[in-house]
């Protein structure tokens, strides 16, 4: 279906004002297409469109519930074939955490499968006793759960809720559930849980008051009970971390509904590999990362002017002046600046250092790292950043572009730059 026509129904039918050039296509379904339209205002509606006429209605009633995506409209094309509006779906498939446990022969311990999924199991219960199953028909599964920012009240959402081609009753949405359940703590579905209660809510209190683990378990996902592999070394003890993934550490609280912008895609660039220039600029950084980081304890000079412009632009990672603390208490200096950069500060200590470079335009900026498809989003809304991994790069390093300042890149690097880049106060 072509944009000109989406946009025409949301803004003639439902009272929205989006451009044709801001509805794109973001996925397919074995029976729709969904679509999601944005506006520079940070306003986002997903759109799923499917493929035959249906006979049924579309009428639904709201859920006050917070564990779902909401459907907030639904009708039929000219051609019979039904459409659903829903809130635009933000977070981390759940599957996605369950397959980097597998990967590393671990499951969920119970406190963390307890804390993801309570309010999905207090809205699966919600939507059953509404007598409005068939809205979830297609929702409860890893790939569906959405794993939800830091900020977020609610850790996991059920996405692609609504009216569909499909049917489920209370007890197909029960026994869905009970399979999330299982796929997270790597122990079968509990029979004696499940026939004791009807409720989500009841099934996941009694399948997981027994799993009292703190550490990971060793074992295929579902199975046969797994015994627990306790760490030799308490200090060595896995800290539970049911946080979303990197690609979702920057989100901003969404406004209501409609929320989160998804930018028009920008057209493709043939690019160099740019990568080399980078690890060797890291190379060079961490030689003197212990140097620069005793030399600049003391010092206080003003920054140039362009420097400036990069401390004004981020307050919270670089510091005031020259030698002075910033973001993590990371002392402050200038960095020569490379082919294109008009300036560059680092903040570094023995750990962990983060570059901030000002580029002459936002192209050169964007010629210095891979095309956006290559990116992992992190953000929504206003700040967005293209987020790179730097192949080969020791300790691991990541770069950042962010969407909202386009002549500014981000370096992050040392050995916990993975997790601390997450943290960095880039859209504030």
């Amino acid at each position: 279906m072509s944009a000109p026509l989406i946009a025409g129904i949301l803004n003639d039918r439902h009272g929205f004002n989006f451009d044709a050039d801001r509805v794109r296509e973001t996925a397919r379904t074995a029976a729709s297409t969904i679509y999601e339209a944005s506006n520079d205002d940070g306003a986002a509606v997903q759109v799923e469109i499917f493929d035959t006429p249906v006979a049924h209605g579309t009428q639904f009633d709201a859920i006050p519930t917070s564990g779902a995506f909401q459907p907030r409209g639904a009708g039929q094309l000219d051609d019979g074939r039904l459409y659903v509006l829903q809130e635009a779906p933000v977070g981390t498939p759940l599957a996605n955490l369950i397959d980097q446990k597998r990967s590393n022969n671990e499951v969920f311990t119970a406190q963390e499968t307890r804390d993801l999924l309570q309010q999905v199991a207090e809205t699966v219960d919600a939507y059953n006793a509404s007598g409005q199953a068939d809205l979830l028909a297609r929702s409860i599964n890893p790939e569906h759960l959405l794993v939800q920012p830091a900020w977020s009240d609610v850790p996991v959402k059920l996405s692609l809720v609504g009216p569909s081609l499909e049917t489920a009753a209370p007890e197909d949405n029960l026994h869905d559930f009970w399979n999330v359940v299982a796929e997270l703590t790597g122990q079968p579905v509990d029979e004696e849980a499940a026939t004791k209660h009807a409720t989500a809510v009841g099934y996941l209190e009694h399948a997981t008051q027994e799993l009292t683990d703190n550490t990971s378990l060793i074992g295929a996902p579902v199975g046969p009970p797994l015994a627990a592999s306790a760490p030799q070394n308490p200090d060595d003890a896995p800290v539970a971390d049911v946080s979303p993934r990197p690609q979702d550490g920057y989100r901003k609280p969404p406004e209501p509904y409609p929320a989160n912008v998804a930018p028009a895609p920008a057209p493709e660039k043939n690019r160099m590999n740019p990568w080399p220039w980078i690890i060797a600029v890291l190379a060079l950084a961490l030689v003197a990362l212990l140097v620069a980081w005793w030399w600049t304890t003391n010092r206080g000079e003003q920054w140039s002017a362009s420097e400036q412009q990069i401390a004004e632009a981020y307050p919270g990672i670089v510091g005031k002046r020259a030698g002075q603390a910033g973001w993590e208490g990371l002392k402050c200096e200038s960095a020569a600046p490379d082919a294109d950069q008009e300036a560059k500060v680092r903040c570094a200590n023995e750990d962990l250092g983060v570059t901030v470079a000002k580029y002459t335009t936002q192209s050169e900026r964007d010629d210095a790292v891979p095309g956006s498809e290559y990116a992992t989003v992190l953000g929504s809304g206003e700040c967005m950043i293209d987020d790179f991994e730097i192949p080969d790069a020791y300790p691991q390093a990541f770069a950042m572009a962010p969407r909202d300042k386009g002549q500014f890149l981000i370096i992050v690097n040392g050995n916990e730059a993975e997790a601390k880049r997450l943290d960095l106060p880039v859209c504030n």
